[in-house]
């Protein structure tokens, strides 16, 4: 019989909150219950920030790294042969009616010019080498602004090519300036393999690069970041 003063004496549920004739269920500190040990851990929030590189942004920082060091050795081989062609010029037109120390300094001033020259090329085709190399790390890893710098180099590259391609190396004018200069054919074959090279990978770099996977990974990444 129960009481009007405490109408849950018998049976049902007790003031301390454990059922009559039961067992008291456990909570841990907080009042939830516990989690299923059993259970797979969470994954690491770094990891699910972590997107997925496709095929084509792989190939595109492979031809951003192995092109402009390409290229710049074969400007070497190229300046190798033309400096090898004007030696035998020199050589070959000499005047008996001119001073000898006259052709000599002439023969030192060409060459110096020549040298400068290709000093000059080469330090400016090692910062270009350099920044591409450096903007295609960037690329490769999600960075959009890395992915319209290197188009806007590689769209210039290839219009090079396109003017290289058209011309054949004829904008030398050493001709002019030494008689019985010829370039050798050589050095022609060397311009066109250049000017193909260039406009084959920079036109494939441009299109890899804006493929709609490219799309999808430079979006995402740009949202985890």
């Amino acid at each position: 019989m129960t009481s009007p003063q405490n109408p849950w004496q018998q049976g049902g549920y007790q003031p301390g909150g454990t059922p009559s004739g039961g067992f008291p269920q456990q909570y841990p500190q907080g009042g939830y219950p516990q989690q299923n040990p059993y259970a797979a851990p969470p994954v690491p929030a770094q990891e699910m920030n972590q997107v997925p590189r496709p095929i084509t942004v792989e190939i595109a920082f492979w031809i951003a790294i192995a092109m402009p060091l390409l290229v710049t050795v074969l400007s070497v081989v190229s300046y190798m042969m033309v400096q090898g062609a004007l030696n035998d010029a020199l050589t070959s037109a000499t005047d008996p009616d001119m001073p000898a120390e006259f052709q000599s300094g002439m023969s030192s001033i060409i060459n110096g010019v020549m040298l400068f020259t290709f000093i000059f090329v080469t330090v400016i085709y090692l910062i270009l080498t350099a920044l591409w190399i450096l903007f295609g790390f960037k690329m490769r890893a999600g960075r959009n602004w890395a992915r319209i710098t290197l188009t806007v180099f590689a769209s210039i590259w290839l219009l090079s090519s396109i003017i290289s391609l058209i011309q054949g190396g004829s904008t030398t004018t050493m001709s002019a300036d030494v008689p019985d200069f010829v370039l050798p054919a050589s050095y022609y074959v060397m311009v066109y393999v250049q000017a193909g090279l260039g406009l084959l990978s920079m036109g494939a770099f441009i299109t890899l690069v804006f493929l709609q996977p490219s799309n999808w990974y430079f979006n995402a990444a740009r949202r985890s970041y």
